[in-house]
């Protein structure tokens, strides 16, 4: 705001007090030598008059001055203690106008601000109070400042533990617990009590608020979530084999039947195309369940260095791809075999998303910790949410797929140390990138 431009500022009060007493002054003194003949005696007679004037109006305008200052020195104070509900009423238009001015509309400001925050603060404590995690806030001296109602019923039986200490709050909890709880350790523990084994996943974190050192503890049991999950997986398998296994005996007991009316006909010149069909299907049921229990029963990878140009050069002759960039010197790691089952199903998963075959590409990459293997093509990529369970057991997009083939890759690459994860492309495809340790025993962490 521009503070110069005023309807009449102090500067100008004062010039015009000090031009209001000359002039008063001089008709005084012109008054004065209508009647007295001395020049100097009228000069003694207007100067106290022009000089009284002058202290009287300057006194009014520092009195007036004096208000507003004292008001806006209060309303200072009022926001220091952070209350922003006063205003303050304006009636000047000079710079201590312009201040107050600007004072009310920073109250005012501070005040929505705050209105603001207050809701913001109520939804976020809302939200806290009615998740499934114990969250407690400790302060420097370990007492407890703020728990939701989760963390009283895991903690302190429903109780309120606001201002415990926690070493108080967790006291009636199970030992196994409480020493978890004491020692602050993060990460899935399984702990034993009156129930059974809970199962409980802990993170702690610190942070400054107010100059003082807190302390944040998130509590989530997760056995019920496990059980559910463990739920949904059987039921998603249930699901897929009777879907699997319909399908496959459907068309063996038509042509079962179809077969004993041929016999009974005696068209035995028809029975071998019977039997095929019904052999196909039994084989394809084989198949399905051999997939299956390749995912239950995958054995330990047996490592050891492997040249990466042979490897990619078994590759090359099974499946087409395009090899881009320069081929390490330093061998590989891996078990081989898992690895190329690997790779061979990541790149015939490209060459059906609909990526013409030289745009299918396969890249190798080393550095000091790993090898970094990609498999590229421009397809039709993956939405969020395939994207999201892609990796998971049964799950798929394909009609006619079982959700084995990506899921096994991921238990592989797991056994081994490393990490698989998907991406889109830019341009449309995917990037499926695997990450293998380099030497036994390193285990590659992605950042």
């Amino acid at each position: 705001m521009n503070i110069t431009n005023k309807k009449f500022s102090l500067e100008g009060k004062l010039c015009a007090i000090v031009a209001l007493s000359v002039t008063l002054g001089l008709g005084i003194l012109v008054i004065g030598s209508m009647f007295i003949d001395e020049l100097f005696v009228a000069l003694v007679v207007a100067l106290p008059i022009a000089l009284s004037v002058s202290i009287w109006l300057v006194r009014k305008l520092v009195l007036n001055q004096k208000v507003k200052i004292a008001a806006i020195q209060s309303g200072m104070l009022n926001l220091m203690d952070n209350d922003f509900s006063v205003s303050i009423a304006n009636t000047g238009g000079d710079e201590l106008g312009e201040i107050i001015t600007i004072f009310n509309q920073l109250s005012e400001k501070l005040r929505k601000e705050r209105q603001h925050v207050h809701q913001r603060e109520l939804l976020l404590d809302m939200v806290i109070q009615n998740s499934n995690m114990g969250v407690v806030l400790i302060d420097q001296e370990d007492r407890i400042i703020y728990s939701n109602g989760f963390a009283k019923e895991m903690l302190n039986a429903g109780k309120p533990i606001n201002g415990l200490h926690f070493v108080d709050a967790i006291e009636t909890v199970g030992n196994s617990l409480k020493e978890i709880l004491t020692s602050r350790s993060n990460g899935l523990f399984k702990v034993k009590d009156k129930s059974g084994e809970e199962l409980y996943h802990i993170t702690s974190g610190h942070f400054i608020l107010s100059a003082r050192k807190h302390e944040v503890l998130l509590l989530k049991r997760m056995t019920f979530e496990l059980h559910r999950q463990e739920a949904m997986i059987w039921k998603k398998v249930i699901r897929t084999i009777t879907h699997e296994l319909n399908n496959s005996l459907a068309p063996i007991s038509s042509m079962a039947h179809s077969g004993q009316l041929l016999v009974e006909q005696e068209k035995y010149n028809q029975l071998s195309v019977v039997f095929e069909t019904i052999g196909e299907q039994a084989q394809h049921l084989r198949h399905f369940i051999d997939g299956y229990a390749r995912i239950a029963k995958l054995p330990i990878p047996e490592k050891k260095l492997v040249d990466w140009s042979e490897f990619i050069r078994k590759l090359s002759i099974a499946l087409e791809f395009s090899f881009d960039g320069n081929m390490p010197v330093r061998p590989g790691y891996f078990d081989p075999v898992q690895i190329q089952q690997v790779i061979t199903n990541l790149l015939k998963n490209a060459h059906e998303s609909g990526s013409t075959t030289d745009q299918v590409y396969l890249t190798l990459e080393q550095n000091s910790q790993g090898s970094v293997l990609q498999v590229l093509d421009r397809g039709s990529g993956m939405s969020i949410s395939t994207m999201e369970n892609a990796l998971l057991p049964f799950y798929t997009t394909k009609q006619s797929g079982s959700g084995i083939g990506l899921s096994l890759c991921r238990e592989i690459v797991d056994a081994h140390g490393g990490h698989i994860f998907l991406e889109n492309r830019s341009g449309g495809g995917l990037c499926v990138k695997i990450l293998l340790p380099n030497d036994p025993g390193y285990s590659y962490i992605k950042h």
